[in-house]
């Protein structure tokens, strides 16, 4: 049997918010919706309607709970489709994160985590 190794740095942490994206080059005329599933500093989880390729650039404005909109540049690292053509989830990490944007996630994860308690 072949064992994985995990790859991530950080544990994700299972959270539900709005997030908007483009794909890059940008093909379409704007952000596309989509919703965060999982999150930690060094990326995300999260489903939407549209197929988008692995090791594809993205444009991504998360909108955490309580914090101005934070902009990030991603990389796909697995797309799968959901049942029923229901959409996609796709895995990304963070490519090119200012200092602020990586502490307005970890601010929001601690949050988050001290208001789901144990």
């Amino acid at each position: 049997m072949i064992e994985s190794k995990e790859r991530r740095c950080s544990r994700r942490i299972a959270t539900r918010f709005p997030l908007r994206y483009r794909v890059i080059p940008v093909a379409g005329s704007g952000y596309v919706d989509g919703r965060v599933e999982d999150l930690s500093p060094e990326g995300l989880r999260f489903q939407c309607r549209d197929e988008v390729r692995v090791r594809s650039g993205m444009l991504l404005e998360l909108q955490l709970p309580g914090e101005l909109p934070a902009h990030f540049f991603g990389r796909t690292a697995w797309v799968r489709e959901l049942p029923d053509h229901q959409g996609f989830e796709v895995g990304g990490r963070f490519e090119d994160q200012s200092t602020w944007g990586r502490k307005t996630i970890e601010r929001f994860l601690k949050r988050d985590s001290a208001s789901s308690g144990p």
